[in-house]
């Protein structure tokens, strides 16, 4: 009976002693993850982020100098051309007010020596002393005297009161929406003139055409050609997206980042009853660089690279070990890849060989 206990015990611990080996041995088994090339469609994409501005941003000036004392616009508003947009008033000058006091004696001296003429020439005319082109002469002097007293009457009564609001007001110069009213109500403004580019009273933006502008690396610059279309997204807006087309590539990159891009703009239209966009909006562009349909593909994943070759993991299910396979890439879209040559659909590629 003690015989066959111990017998039992030995066998017992045999056993124990193989099951434990077997896993041991087991756990050190290395298993793959595979997987096939499949036929698919690749699009490579060039996803670009900037910002949308309309096409054309008019600077409205004050033709006078003086201090604004209305403003009849909001932002946001939208105005037609001649539209009022302010109204400026003249601040007297002390040195042109009285360079316009002197203009006025001036003009009245002369109104004055004119009027004196005129009235002996025309006794004289009367006598029959003088002829009627002596006359005539004389009497455009007296009329042209009386003009300039006119006038500088008026300009001295404008500088010093300045309440001609009719000469005052400044007028929208094209139709728009009002994107920015730079002064407010008691604001200097300088004139517009030949010296002097003058205070901007409102700038409007056009909404018939607006412009995508954004940056793209020197790797992709020669992709792209002017025409070619863009699909452009909001942030501001959900499930918005609208059609776009390059329509400038910049000859001269800039650095950025330490790294050379070079800006490009993509021109868009908007319906009269979408939505308001606004300058600056910031926008994603989306550009097709190329597609290829019912190509061999594989998952980036199971690409590995060595120098210059590219190569995959193959299971070689008849001599059961790994191998390596040379394969020739094609179009990615940072997903799939195309494989030109190496492999087949038959293969088995490994996807953890590294894991």
């Amino acid at each position: 009976m003690k015989i066959f206990n111990a017998i039992a015990v030995m066998v017992f611990i045999v056993a124990v002693g193989f099951i434990t080996h077997s896993l041991i041995k087991d756990s050190e088994k290395k298993y793959y993850a595979t997987t096939t090339a499949e036929m698919s469609t690749i699009e490579e994409k060039l996803y670009l982020s900037g910002f949308v501005y309309p096409s054309k941003e008019i600077e409205v000036k004050s033709q006078i100098s003086g201090v604004v004392d209305a403003v009849y616009v909001s932002v946001g508003d939208a105005v037609k051309e001649g539209d009022p947009v302010a109204s400026v008033s003249l601040v007297p000058n002390s040195s042109e007010v009285e360079q316009l006091k002197s203009n006025v004696n001036v003009a009245r001296i002369n109104l004055t020596t004119a009027k004196a003429t005129y009235e002996r020439q025309e006794q004289l005319l009367e006598k029959k002393a003088i002829s009627r082109v002596e006359f005539e002469s004389t009497q455009k002097e007296y009329l042209t005297a009386q003009e300039n007293y006119s006038t500088a009457v008026k300009q001295l009564s404008l500088r010093q009161k300045g309440k001609d609001r009719s000469n005052n007001i400044v007028r929208s110069s094209t139709y728009g929406v009002i994107i920015d009213i730079p002064v407010k109500v008691g604001s200097s403004v300088v004139e517009r003139s030949n010296y002097n580019s003058g205070s901007t009273v409102a700038t409007i933006a056009g909404t018939d055409l607006y412009i995508f502008k954004t940056y793209v690396p020197e790797i992709n610059i020669g992709s792209l050609n002017i025409g070619m279309p863009v699909k452009i997204s909001l942030l501001a807006f959900e499930h918005f997206e609208i059609p776009a087309v390059i329509t400038k590539i910049s000859a001269k990159g800039e650095i950025q980042g330490g790294s050379v891009k070079f800006p490009i703009e993509a021109a868009f239209a908007l319906n009269e009853d979408s939505m308001k966009l606004r300058s600056g909006f910031s926008a994603t562009g989306e550009i097709l660089l190329s597609c290829v349909s019912d190509v061999l593909t594989l998952p980036e994943k199971c690409i590995n690279f060595k120098s210059d070759t590219t190569y995959v993991y193959v299971t070689d299910s008849l001599k059961n070990k790994v191998i390596e396979k040379n394969v020739t890439l094609g179009v990615s879209d940072g997903e799939k890849v195309q494989i030109v040559e190496g492999i087949t659909t038959e293969d088995n590629i490994i996807t953890n060989y590294h894991d």
